[in-house]
């Protein structure tokens, strides 16, 4: 997925970033720089794509 999509797809199950970081028990920040892909945190990737009914290699693509 693109990170636009990863994006919509977080806003359309929480209504947006910030509310899907506290169900994730991250920052605001930290969720921002996963879905754009600026920094690789595993376990923030791990999840998010559980979260969302995914494995990560469908999320991010790897």
């Amino acid at each position: 997925m693109t990170s636009l999509e990863i994006k919509f797809e977080v806003i359309k199950k929480w209504g947006s970033i910030k509310a899907g970081a506290e169900t994730l028990e991250t920052s605001r920040s930290a969720l921002s720089y996963c879905i754009w892909k600026k920094r690789r945190s595993p376990e923030l990737r791990e999840k998010l794509a559980q979260a969302l009914g995914m494995t990560v290699e469908e999320l991010f693509g790897d």
